[in-house]
């Protein structure tokens, strides 16, 4: 059995071993988190609304995202004005059959981990479109939104690596968009106490585990 191994730990740490590229969607900002996955980042996005909340929460105007891209039904006028004038690409694409998410990842090169700031919380259906997008597309993509640090462990065996620094001690193994699975467990006792967890699965589940805050 294939085991994959998961160290991306690091993204709450501000540090990078790898190629990862941060979209920013139109839910709330937790500063801490996005100071952090902001250095982990090589390209940064903002998906349509979420250049509002990049720019509401950036006080000192210190993050300029690669690109700002979506249908732009959402961002506001000024703050595309302003993107646009600090020689950020400003990309509209009306496309009513992809979302405006969806219009990022699609600038993101194949061999990037995706990283989500927000998703799985605000609206129910973009929660739900987050999630399904974790099992339709076969790329690494993590969640980072609010309290909760996600991603999907799809068939096989998983060691993930777990940093009590940045990770609480609440965790879940979550059988979203599958009637049932079969989990075997190694490292968990009702809470995250060891550096390690291995999980065996026969099915795609989501993996979930508590940011700490501050970070």
């Amino acid at each position: 059995m294939t085991t994959t191994t998961w160290t991306c730990s690091e993204l709450l740490r501000g540090e990078s071993s790898k190629s990862y590229a941060l979209i920013v969607v139109n839910q709330p900002i937790r500063s801490d988190l996005l100071e952090k996955a902001w250095k982990s980042a090589k390209i940064k996005l903002c998906a349509d609304g979420g250049a509002n909340r990049l720019y509401d929460i950036d006080s000192e105007k210190k993050y300029l995202p690669d690109i700002v891209k979506g249908d732009f039904d959402s961002i506001r006028d000024d703050i595309r004005d302003y993107y646009t004038s600090r020689d950020v690409r400003v990309i509209q694409d009306k496309d009513e059959y992809s979302t405006d998410l969806m219009k990022c990842i699609a600038e993101v090169p194949e061999d990037y981990a995706l990283v989500l700031l927000g998703g799985l919380s605000g609206r129910v259906d973009q929660t739900v479109h987050t999630m399904s997008l974790l099992h339709k597309l076969h790329r690494e993509i993590y969640v980072l939104d609010g309290e909760s640090f996600a991603w999907l462990l799809r068939e096989g065996r998983h060691d993930i690596q777990i940093d009590h620094d940045t990770m609480g001690q609440t965790c879940g193994i979550l059988p979203v968009g599958i009637d049932s699975a079969r989990v075997k467990t190694k490292g968990l006792k009702w809470d995250t106490e060891n550096p390690l967890v291995t999980i065996e699965t026969d099915r795609p589940v989501m993996w979930t585990c508590e940011i700490r805050s501050p970070l």
